[in-house]
């Protein structure tokens, strides 16, 4: 009798922990980050025969949901990378241009260059999607470093 209760025990203790990774709902989320990711660097905005090189009118045309000759569609910005209407998703396209830090930038149509965001008319921001702020802490995100007008920039994609 005494081997059955520890038996038991020890089932009800362990057991719950070791399934807890595989009933986590943030673990699914992260291998669509991670390809969500690798599609907007290495495909959609730019080619694929240039892995990490952005085209700049793709780049712009996906922060606007204008047209696209692109690898994306226009339309809410899940249906641009391909996931669920219901996922919360966010890419940002930040670094540094014009000063020390990493910065939100935006694409200046006036003077066809890459800038830090300021505010004045005229500006793409690069950046759409949800505010991960009201998540709860339980986001995950990828990132990848590509070439954007001759700049190195971070491509942050961030689902919850």
């Amino acid at each position: 009798m005494s081997i059955f209760l520890l038996a038991l025990t020890f089932a009800l203790a362990f057991v719950p922990g070791m399934l807890g990774p595989f009933s986590d709902g943030g673990q699914s989320e992260t291998p669509a980050t991670n390809r969500v990711a690798d599609d907007l660097t290495q495909r959609s905005l730019g080619n694929a025969t240039a892995p990490y090189v952005l085209d700049g009118e793709c780049t712009r045309a996906f922060f606007d949901e204008g047209y696209s000759r692109c690898g994306f569609d226009g339309g809410p910005i899940q249906q641009r990378v391909g996931v669920l209407d219901r996922t919360p998703v966010n890419v940002t396209i930040s670094g540094d241009v014009g000063s020390s830090e990493d910065a939100i930038l935006c694409w200046d149509d006036s003077a066809s260059a890459l800038v830090e965001c300021s505010g004045a008319g005229g500006e793409t921001v690069l950046a759409d999607g949800s505010n991960p702020a009201g998540s709860g802490g339980k986001t995950v995100s990828a990132q990848r470093v590509a070439l954007l007008d001759g700049r190195d920039v971070t491509v942050r994609v961030v689902m919850w």
